[in-house]
């Protein structure tokens, strides 16, 4: 539990804080896609939330995880414990058990009602003694106390625009929702438990029983009855989902983003099970972390909006902004003079560059791909080539861009080959880096594979012990850690004069930003991924599902030799962001794109081309770390850094499809250079 959640939430006493923040790691840690939901909602009711997730996860665990060893009776007597503890902290207001010592409190704060506890016991009760369910009518019984009841928790917690009775019925069914979709989900694991979920009388109607199910969990072999039941146990799920459906708009609107996100994740792992065949006796269906950071992205527009819409003077009309509802867009005002043929000028229109209340735009005349203004004479060979010469002549200090810094753990080193040299790094015990030769001095062990024990690198074929000073012929490498990414100087590689650090790029301050970090190889040397960032001529033609309204409006130009594009970014059929960025290549290997006007002013996309070696037929590998750092005044932008976790995944899948392309365009680059055909 962050201080500022329990701070918003009002909860200053010591005890009664760590209870909270024991029910937020439980929610952490077992509830993926609910944690993710529950980081939309407003600080001061996420405690809540955690503390009824908290303890439902204590009693389930109970019933399925205290002991693989324990017997019937004594779970059994675990949950008669925590039940009489249970009532006494509702009387009470309190309890011994940090999960009942936050639900007394949350319980008490938002008016729930006790009844839904002892219902939701009395089905954890049932899990001991009952396997099976005969009909839909007898699951639907249980579902009330283990799902439909934490939806009615739930309400006073999220907030209603309608009385809480009329939003009862969806929340009640949305629980339904939830936990029949992870019914279906974990039929192979409820089944090992001895367990079968799933209605008795649907699973007969196409001819299957527990003993089918057993045999196709034991042998893996498939059975089209069997996709049959699934598919019609999925069709049930989708049924309830649709009753619960109409309940998000009831809620208050701060709340709904969560909600929303919860539904479409949960939803989602439905769609996963279809995709996969239902298939889920012999393996566990989950939404791709990329979709996961789309929705939770999509979710935090929506919490954006609701937070501002709730400001005085802001209409709530103002969000209206679709591409069935339009709203203000940028469009010709001016001209701006645009670089041309071999570096001559053109008159362009300009954009204004006043920042809105609202990042998005809608493209009023949007231009199609093969309709957009040719580039080729613009982009100048030697204007390419120039300024690739002049950025090989600044100094780099032998510094090379390994990785991120994430990437570098407490307990596990990250290894990469740089330059043709094995390098490893890790953190010694104060959290400070480490590095150097990636083989053990004693037999060449990969070290990137060796554990990390208490800051010390301990190899893991003879135990040989390296604390980052030299050792037996093992010299310890310069390596820096500048916050984003790690760095290690080779200067027998780099073959310049040595600098104490790397030269890093200006960025946001780290409490002010978002920072994701991706990694590529390509076949070809650090010159050909260079050039490609030089070109920024190409990005509306190579890249249109990420960039349109392009224009180099100058350069290279001025004491930093920048290139100045004015591009939007698509996000959804014509909705776009509008910004003016400038390149600057500040070393030999590394070009930096800065946001200068529009939305994110001073975010950064560092890319760092670092030479690996050759691979097996002798052809040159390059690796592309890009850094990205997002930044923006907007003060909707603090809940991007809340949920900067999930927002990471998403960042790296848009670098990373940009690549895919930008680095089949160095790839090719190399090879008519090593063929001698490039036409530059």
């Amino acid at each position: 539990m962050t201080a500022r959640e329990l701070d918003a939430a009002g909860i200053t006493e010591p005890a009664l804080r760590a209870a909270y923040a024991h029910c937020r790691r439980l929610n952490a840690r077992h509830g993926k896609t609910y944690f993710l939901a529950t980081r939309l909602l407003p600080v001061a009711r996420r405690p809540a939330v955690h503390a009824l997730y908290g303890f439902a996860r204590w009693a389930d665990d109970i019933v399925d995880s205290l002991d693989d060893d324990a017997t019937p009776q004594e779970r059994a007597t675990a949950l008669r414990a925590l039940e009489t503890q249970l009532h006494a902290g509702l009387a009470r207001g309190g309890g011994d058990e940090p999960v009942v010592r936050a639900l007394a409190h949350t319980s008490a704060a938002y008016g729930i009602d006790p009844e839904y506890f002892t219902a939701f016991m009395a089905s954890m009760r049932a899990d001991l003694e009952v396997t099976d369910y005969p009909t839909y009518d007898d699951l639907r019984r249980y579902m009330y106390g283990s799902a439909e009841v934490i939806g009615l928790q739930m309400l006073p917690v999220l907030g209603t625009v309608t009385p809480r009775e009329e939003a009862a019925p969806h929340a009640a069914a949305l629980g339904a929702a939830f936990q029949l979709t992870n019914f279906l989900r974990d039929v192979g694991e409820d089944l090992d438990r001895g367990r079968v979920y799933l209605p008795a009388d649907l699973l007969a109607a196409h001819g299957v029983d527990r003993e089918l199910l057993r045999w196709s969990r034991l042998t893996g072999a498939e059975d089209p009855r069997i996709t049959a039941a699934l598919r019609a146990a999925a069709d049930l799920t989708r049924g309830v989902y649709r009753r619960a459906a109409p309940g998000v708009a009831m809620l208050a609107p701060a709340s709904r983003p969560c909600i929303r996100t919860a539904f479409i994740l949960y939803r989602g792992i439905l769609d996963a099970v279809e995709a996969d065949g239902y298939a889920v006796l012999h393996r566990r269906a989950v939404v791709s972390r990329p979709v996961r950071a789309t929705v939770a992205l999509d979710g935090l527009v929506r919490v954006t909006a609701a937070r501002t819409r709730a400001r005085p003077g802001v209409p709530v009309t103002a969000f209206a902004r679709t591409p069935e509802a339009p709203g203000p867009a940028y469009h010709a005002t001016a001209v701006r003079t645009a670089v041309g043929p071999g570096g001559s000028t053109v008159d362009a229109p300009r954009r204004p560059a006043v920042r809105g209340r609202y990042p998005l735009r809608l493209r009023r005349r949007p231009v199609a791909w093969d309709r957009q203004r040719p580039t080729w004479q613009d982009a100048a060979p030697s204007v390419i080539a120039g300024a690739l010469e002049r950025a090989k002549a600044r100094p780099s200090g032998n510094w090379y861009a390994v990785g991120a810094s994430r990437d570098v753990g407490r307990d596990r080193p990250l290894g990469r080959t740089v330059a043709g040299t094995e390098v490893v790094l890790w953190r010694a015990a104060d959290g400070r880096l480490r590095g150097g030769p990636g083989a053990c001095p004693h037999l060449g062990a990969p070290l990137k594979d060796s554990p990390v024990l208490c800051g010390t690198l301990v190899c893991h074929w003879h135990g040989l012990a390296l604390d980052g000073g030299p050792f037996a012929g093992w010299e310890p490498y310069p390596v820096y850690d500048d916050g984003v990414l790690v760095w290690v100087r080779l200067d027998r590689a780099g073959g310049e004069e040595p600098l104490a650090r790397p030269r890093v790029p200006e960025r946001p301050g780290a409490a002010a930003a978002v920072a994701a970090v991706y990694t590529g190889v390509g076949r070809c040397e650090p010159d050909d991924v260079v050039a490609n960032r030089l070109d920024p001529w190409h990005g509306a033609w190579f890249h249109p599902y990420s960039f349109v309204d392009l224009t180099v409006t100058g350069g290279p130009a001025g004491p930093a030799d920048a290139f100045t594009v004015d591009v939007s970014f698509k996000v959804a059929g014509r909705l776009v962001v509008p910004v003016r960025a400038e390149f600057t290549a500040p070393g030999p290997r590394t070009v930096v794109m800065r946001i200068t006007e529009g939305e994110g002013v001073g975010s950064v996309v560092e890319t760092h081309a670092t030479p690996l070696g050759t691979d097996a037929r002798g052809r040159p590998r390059t690796a592309v770390v890009e850094a990205v750092v997002a930044a923006s005044a907007r003060p909707g932008f603090a809940v991007a850094r809340a949920a900067a976790p999930l927002l990471r995944p998403l960042m790296r899948a848009m670098a990373g499809r940009l690549w895919r392309d930008d680095l089949a365009y160095a790839e090719r680059r190399w090879e008519l250079r090593d063929a001698g055909r490039f036409p530059g």
